[in-house]
């Protein structure tokens, strides 16, 4: 049980920080500028719905997309990272918001495209959900009930991330207020800062796993420690 909370807590944790929040925030308030309160609220509650069914998908057929293309998890793993250091470094670097000729007149229109995908659930944040999901089923299928159990309160830590991050665009109005825009851009780029951090551990991770695992991996890791 204490495992499975500590499984839950940590993906909360990650996939909220993977989500890049003020950046969202601040593409959430640049797109919807000009619209009530009410249809605000309304596109943020949308949007997050479209977010738990696109990880919800990423989570759970995370392992059978791996087979079909014949991946390897640490492979996947090295070319997230690569791809969340890419993103991390195009946010800490600075992100054009959108103009006022560029946003849509209705905004039910960035519910989907671009606000849910990719804005939210890119390619960077995808990934990330696919190695979770894949690397908890196997150790659940070897496991036993507990670690089915696991499995499914890892996917509890994504809802509770993307709850969180729904919570964050529904109060978007208040947040601007109280903090005010350049704030909600200052916090964005150090949101990139941790995501390069995070990236980089990704790559570190899997390639020290693919040595590992391969036997031209066990030459050079036996030349390095010589």
């Amino acid at each position: 049980m204490i495992d499975a909370l500590v499984f839950a807590w940590g993906n909360f944790v990650k996939l909220f920080f993977l989500f890049c929040p003020f950046f969202v925030l601040n593409m959430f308030l640049s797109l919807t500028e000009g619209a009530s309160s009410v249809r605000k609220r309304s596109v943020a509650v949308r949007v997050t719905f479209v977010a738990v069914t696109v990880g919800a998908i990423s989570y759970f057929a995370g392992q059978g997309f791996l087979k079909l293309f014949g991946l390897d998890v640490d492979g996947f793993r090295i070319g997230a990272g690569i791809l969340l250091m890419i993103m991390a470094q195009e946010l800490a670097l600075g992100h054009e918001t959108p103009t006022a000729q560029s946003r849509p007149r209705n905004v039910d229109d960035i519910i989907v495209v671009p606000l849910g995908i990719p804005i939210i659930m890119g390619p960077a944040c995808v990934s990330p959900i696919i190695i979770i999901g894949a690397e908890a089923f196997t150790a659940a299928t070897q496991g036993g009930a507990w670690d089915w159990f696991t499995f499914l309160f890892g996917f509890v830590g994504f809802i509770g991330a993307t709850v969180a991050l729904g919570a964050l665009l529904y109060f978007a109005e208040a947040l601007e207020r109280i903090f005010g825009k350049n704030v909600i851009r200052i916090f964005s780029k150090v949101s990139g800062v941790i995501l390069m951090a995070m990236a980089a551990q990704m790559i570190v991770t899997g390639f020290m796993a693919f040595l590992d695992k391969s036997t031209v991996g066990q030459k050079l890791l036996e030349v390095l420690t010589q």
